[in-house]
């Protein structure tokens, strides 16, 4: 075998062996993928809403946490405007005219600070918090508080992201994105190996702050942080497969690839910094599901310079063949199907493996998520374009991570619609 069959097999063996393991995880834990949702009592609540030029969502946001159903007298709502430069603070202020809502404002300090000093004037049991761009599903809250009851000793329970109303291409492959991630969280969950509290409505445990310190800047991205955090200290991180949170995916490419170098420079920052779970105590957080994250980092963008070498070294080719017939191309037999063509070779099979069991995870996905409306034209974008978008986004953070580029947060709001 040459260079490149040995790195195809190698890529699809770690493909399918993940996928498989994953798979035989959620059968084995199929009766606990969701939870009753009745509770015994309803511990009392904060939602921390920071926002920085949300103008355009705020409101909707707030809305959604205001029609939670929740006992209203045991859930607060808190907005901190981190030094907006629009209206944000004028409807904060607004909605803080009602009783179960207050409003601070800040100069800008990033995320971190404005979910830090909510969490000062709180006195709940709970807290959690939504970005000023997404919402919530009405039952999410009730759904999520049912997890705490039956285990002391979990401190977080993480919600099910979904991309709302996706129009562009880019935004319909962040739906096959999330949609898978609803997934692999779960199984996460049954392997205790969450690693990442999305910052969108996972609820926590006060008392984990006030014991193991708030939020930090953490490479700007504090849900990663403290989620690693959580596991050095051997807590239990749950998951609310059916706690439905929306958001807005990115528009266009710009601010896409800048979410992304955020998302992965801060990974690998913190990974970096909680490296000490890179052990056998750490169970399978430590010796299988870190490990591959960053192994199967390493191949797709191997893959991807691959292929970039091959398009060229084809291209090459190609352009010498039609120089020598002194590109008489109309004369030529462009596309004969024949089944003398279709390859028969281990490879093509495992690829063709590799294909059914994506639609399989992808159709698991969507019954599991409750999705209602089709994901064809989603997942074929997925299929055809991720990869290639994965690998560059990883390459460039790689990159990045290495030359000790600062990496600041873009918003979407910069987007021109």
């Amino acid at each position: 075998m040459n260079f490149g069959e040995i790195l195809i097999y190698t890529a699809t063996f770690i493909s399918i062996y993940t996928t498989v393991y994953f798979f035989l995880t959620l059968l084995e834990h199929r009766k606990n993928i969701t939870k009753n949702t009745k509770l015994k009592k309803y511990p009392s609540v904060t939602i921390i809403i920071p926002a920085y030029n949300e103008e355009k969502t705020l409101a909707g946001t707030v809305d959604s946490v205001l029609n939670l159903d929740y006992p209203k007298n045991k859930l607060k709502i808190i907005i901190v405007d981190d030094g907006s430069t629009d209206k944000t603070a004028e409807i904060g202020r607004k909605y803080a005219e009602q009783p179960n809502i207050d409003f601070y404002t800040k100069t800008n300090g990033g995320k971190h600070t404005a979910l830090n000093l909510a969490i000062d004037k709180t006195n709940t049991e709970y807290i959690g918090s939504l970005d000023a761009d997404s919402f919530v599903d009405n039952q999410a809250l009730k759904r999520i508080m049912a997890y705490f009851e039956d285990d002391k000793n979990i401190m977080a329970v993480t919600p099910s992201m979904k991309i709302h109303n996706p129009q562009t291409i880019l935004q319909h492959i962040q739906r096959t994105e999330f949609l898978i991630g609803i997934l692999l969280r779960k199984v996460f969950s049954f392997l205790e190996s969450i690693h990442v509290t999305p910052g969108p409505f996972t609820i926590y445990k006060k008392e984990f702050f006030k014991k193991h310190g708030y939020y930090r800047k953490a490479h700007q991205t504090e849900d990663i942080e403290i989620a690693l955090r959580m596991q050095s200290k051997n807590f239990r991180i749950e998951n609310c497969v059916n706690a439905y949170v929306y958001t807005h995916g990115p528009k266009k490419f710009t601010p896409l690839r800048k979410q992304r170098l955020r998302w992965y420079t801060g990974f690998l920052g913190n990974v970096i910094d909680y490296r000490e779970l890179f052990r056998r105590e750490h169970g399978t957080l430590g010796l299988f599901v870190l490990p591959m994250s960053l192994i199967s980092v390493g191949m797709v963008i191997i893959l991807g310079i691959y292929a970039i070498y091959k398009f060229l070294e084809t291209s090459y080719k190609t352009l010498n063949n039609y120089i020598a017939i002194n590109f008489d191309i109309l004369n030529l037999k462009w596309f004969s199907f024949e089944t003398f063509y279709i390859s028969t070779k281990p490879i093509a099979i495992l690829g063709l493996l590799g294909l059914i069991l994506s639609l399989i995870l992808i159709i698991i996905t969507k019954k599991i998520s409750k999705e209602k409306q089709s994901v064809v034209k989603s997942y074929i974008y997925f299929v055809l374009f991720y990869w290639i978008l994965f690998g560059y986004w990883w390459a460039i953070s790689i990159i990045s991570k290495i030359r000790k580029k600062k990496i600041e947060w873009s918003h979407k709001s910069n987007e021109k619609n």
